[in-house]
């Protein structure tokens, strides 16, 4: 439920009324005063109150906007009316004027999705007031169900809750859900003829309708590919000696290369590998090949196969990328893939900001460094090092040569070493990103390529025998036909500093501290 309560008044299409007569009266329900009063001489009967059948469901938005919507579909699937914030009324037709009416007197449970922001929320707090409230004055037994979504501490919690059966949807949504409509089914929580599949089914296509609308319109998609330009000539240097020996002078060796049986494959000149080896290095006269050709057709008196070929490429292009950001002074973190991901340090860049021109041609910039927090079991946040947007990159060369790059996270305590236990990083990961969107990560993927270019259109990497790898570091885009509207999701401010805070569970404190 949004803070500051429903958004537009609800409003009947017509009025319906009862005939005051004694026959038409129904069951008082606990706590109602006697509805037998007397106008004059003649007794008649006043108003019954109006049948309890919502579940009206509470949530912070829009923090829990996809968990609330499942939720209230599900119920409204298991023929219950339900009232959320994100769906409105499923599976009725009642009508008030505001959430105090709701609750106070259609809602027949009052559910509470409990989590960090709706136990701090204003309009959240004032809904579960308004539960307690509806609870003492009706006499409602076991009104207030809350459930438990994440890691948020028990103790955490509003005090009024503490002391309630909590279902859990934390560890599993689909066992979270079995058991909350065991619980309504054992309570007798009346269904409604009009919820169900086919009412979810409308409300879904009236959504699509409204809020993703499928438009014919040219629509420039970006991808993470990025365009390679290769060296032109890739060198064979045959060592004379043992291929041990090779590699183990090869060490160091400042451009990129691969040992293969005992020849040296590099983009690099004779007269540089002279330089690192000596100009009494054993080395036969070097040869060549045309670096497309030799993917292509590799080299049958080397033993290599094209598969190899092309592998042996990818990795001389790979050194080179990792090499031109090592220059840079990034800091690297290795993936479990084998891939690096690497980061700018903490005070690296001015205000840790990356600027990069917009889609619409503006300058702009993204924040790629930033402080960490973490919330401790009693709520409190204290510091917990720095995050950084990192990338991973993977060399594809064909059927086209280019550079996939991927999105990543990285934390650090001093703002330069990487965590060392993988899943602290994980878990944090994990917590901190949920507000982070497609348009966050891609973004940041065009400002940090854009700080990698410092302006310009390409990173050239110097790769030896005045030879260049070209980076392209704007993406490679394709056309779509089609396009579609959609609300836009509400993501990070970039227009302040981003801390990102993760909360965890009293176990989480224990486990990293082991």
């Amino acid at each position: 439920m949004a803070a500051g309560g429903i958004r537009t008044p609800w409003r009947p299409a017509t009025t319906r009324s009862r005939p005051a007569t004694a026959s038409t009266k129904e069951p008082a329900m606990r706590g109602d005063v006697d509805d037998q009063v007397l106008e004059g001489d003649a007794e008649v009967s006043a108003p019954p109150p109006p049948a309890r059948s919502v579940i009206f469901l509470s949530h912070a938005n829009p923090q829990q906007n996809t968990f609330a919507t499942w939720l209230a579909t599900q119920l409204a699937i298991a023929g219950y009316e339900v009232w959320c914030d994100t769906t409105k009324l499923l599976g009725g037709e009642r009508f008030w004027s505001d959430i105090e009416e709701a609750i106070d007197a259609h809602a027949i449970r009052f559910v509470f999705v409990s989590e960090l922001e709706s136990n701090r929320k204003a309009g959240c707090l004032r809904e579960l007031r308004l539960a307690f409230e509806a609870q003492e004055k009706h006499k409602i037994r076991d009104f207030v169900v809350p459930l438990k979504i994440d890691a948020f501490p028990f103790s955490a919690m509003q005090k009024p809750l503490v002391d309630l059966n909590i279902v859990r949807f934390d560890e599993n949504w689909s066992k979270g859900l079995a058991t909350i409509l065991k619980l309504f089914e054992r309570e007798g929580i009346p269904k409604s003829p009009l919820a169900g599949p086919a009412c979810v089914a409308e409300w879904y296509a009236r959504q699509l309708d409204r809020r993703r609308q499928i438009v014919v319109s040219d629509e420039v998609c970006h991808t993470n590919w990025f365009k390679l330009g290769l060296p032109k000539k890739v060198r064979f240097h045959p060592f004379v000696g043992s291929a041990e020996s090779l590699e183990k002078r090869a060490a160091g060796f400042p451009y990129p290369h691969r040992v293969h049986g005992t020849d040296l494959i590099t983009f690099a000149a004779e007269p540089e590998v002279m330089e690192h080896f000596g100009p009494d290095a054993p080395f036969k006269a070097a040869a060549s090949a045309e670096t497309e050709a030799f993917i292509e057709e590799a080299d049958n008196a080397l033993d290599i196969a094209p598969f190899d070929a092309g592998n042996m490429v990818t990795d001389l292009v790979r050194q080179a990328w990792e090499g031109a950001l090592s220059a840079r002074g990034l800091g690297t973190f290795e993936l479990a893939s084998g891939l690096a991901a690497r980061f700018f340090k903490n005070g690296q860049l001015e205000k840790n900001r990356a600027y990069y021109r917009a889609l619409h041609g503006r300058r702009a910039f993204r924040q790629v460094v930033g402080n960490k927090s973490k919330r401790t079991k009693e709520g409190q946040k204290v510091p917990d090092g720095f995050w950084h947007y990192a990338l991973s990159a993977s060399p594809q060369i064909l059927p086209f040569p280019r550079l996939v790059l991927r999105h990543h996270v990285i934390f650090t305590d001093d703002g330069i070493k990487p965590w060392s236990k993988p899943e602290r990083m994980h878990k944090a990961r994990r917590s901190v990103c949920k507000q982070w969107w497609n348009k966050e990560w891609r973004d940041r993927l065009f400002a940090f390529t854009a700080e990698l270019a410092k302006g310009g259109k390409s990173l050239a990497v110097n790769v030896g025998g005045g030879q260049e790898l070209a980076v392209t570091m704007a993406p490679m885009n394709f056309t779509s036909p089609w396009t579609y509207f959609e609300d836009a999701d509400d993501g990070l401010d970039e227009t302040r500093d981003i801390e990102l805070v993760e909360d965890t569970s009293p176990e989480d404190d224990d486990d990293e501290t082991a």
